[in-house]
């Protein structure tokens, strides 16, 4: 197939540091040009993969739609939008197209494809399909040795669930290290820098990638993922077990679909992990967690339920009178 992959305007892919939406376009990206696809990517200035990058010339979403019609390779089979307001649904284009909802938001588009069944459910309201999010675990350092530090890993963000990963260490008397971009400036300003400032243990590190972000993730005794939505999946969940480090999550979103085989790691409360937290020893070996990653979420099987709805969508717009060559 001859696939279009349609990225946001705001990281590159990859990303030098925090990206999850943009990672998962990357590995996406190459997995399907290393089985024989020809991926033409449209992404921020920078961007690079083994196959064609055009690069925006622009800053921002708000004209990717127009852009990407005005320049469109010809002979595409489908084209993919990742973009967080589905922009090219607003173009009237007469493609195959398919639209990954990364965010929690319903853009009421015709085939949209969502991160976890949770999401489907909960903000599609049961229309559509999903397809997990896959890492490739070996590209993970794995450690089965860990130092003396909680970690919180994510963007900046009330939602993310910062400010609770704060009073989990505090109460507990752990070392916390917080690494993620800053999107809530007041919320830093107003409420994390007193309390880095009370407490040494807690240290915030700012958004880190590549060697540091897998040193962190593991070295880390233990993840915190205390979210305050309804999180549409968790990137970070697989990679911190994907490095061995196990994880404490509110159960929310897509974390049971996520932890399901590891009911421990799994709190209905914040009470509850803070109760975890004081009496902590990782209740599963670290090569069981790097495992449930390379069998339940691998690059493969993400791939594999692209590549299954891509012809779907081929298929349902050939039966409404479109002609694709495939």
């Amino acid at each position: 197939m001859r696939i279009l992959q349609v990225a946001p305007n705001h990281e590159t892919v990859p990303p030098c540091r925090d990206g999850g939406t943009e990672r998962i376009i990357y590995q996406l990206s190459e997995g399907l040009a290393r089985r024989n696809h020809e991926v033409i990517l449209f992404a921020p200035q920078g961007s690079h993969f083994s196959g064609t990058v055009i690069p925006y010339p622009f800053y921002g979403d708000y004209s990717i739609g127009s852009y990407v019609m005005e320049h469109l390779p010809q002979d595409i089979d489908i084209i993919h939008d990742h973009t967080f307001d589905s922009a090219l649904s607003r173009t009237g284009a007469h493609f195959p197209l398919v639209h990954t909802l990364h965010l929690p938001v319903n853009n009421a588009v015709e085939f949209p494809i969502y991160v976890s069944h949770s999401a489907q459910q909960v903000i599609g309201g049961g229309y559509g399909y999903y397809v997990h999010n896959g890492v490739e675990a070996e590209s993970y350092e794995f450690s089965a040795e860990k130092d003396d530090y909680l970690l919180f890993m994510g963007r900046i963000v009330r939602e993310k669930g910062i400010v609770e990963a704060m009073s989990l260490a505090e109460t507990t008397g752990r070392r916390l290290v917080i690494a993620g971009p800053l999107h809530d400036e007041g919320l830093y300003l107003n409420e994390m820098v007193p309390r880095l400032k009370r407490n040494p243990l807690m240290q915030y590190v700012g958004p880190v990638g590549g060697r540091i972000r897998h040193d962190l993730l593991k070295r880390a005794r233990c993840l915190l993922f205390p979210i305050q939505w309804e999180e549409p999946f968790g990137l970070v969940l697989l990679e911190a077990m994907a490095c061995g480090t196990p994880v404490l999550a509110l159960s929310r979103g897509a974390v049971p679909e996520i932890l399901y085989p590891f009911p421990e790691m799994s709190c209905d409360s914040l009470d509850q992990m803070t109760e975890k937290l004081l009496y902590y020893s990782p209740p599963y070996p670290p090569e069981q967690l790097r495992h449930h990653v390379q069998e339940q979420f691998s690059e493969s099987k993400m791939i594999d339920g692209y590549l299954s709805l891509y012809q779907l969508a081929v298929s349902e717009y050939r039966s409404k009178g479109g002609i694709v060559d495939v």
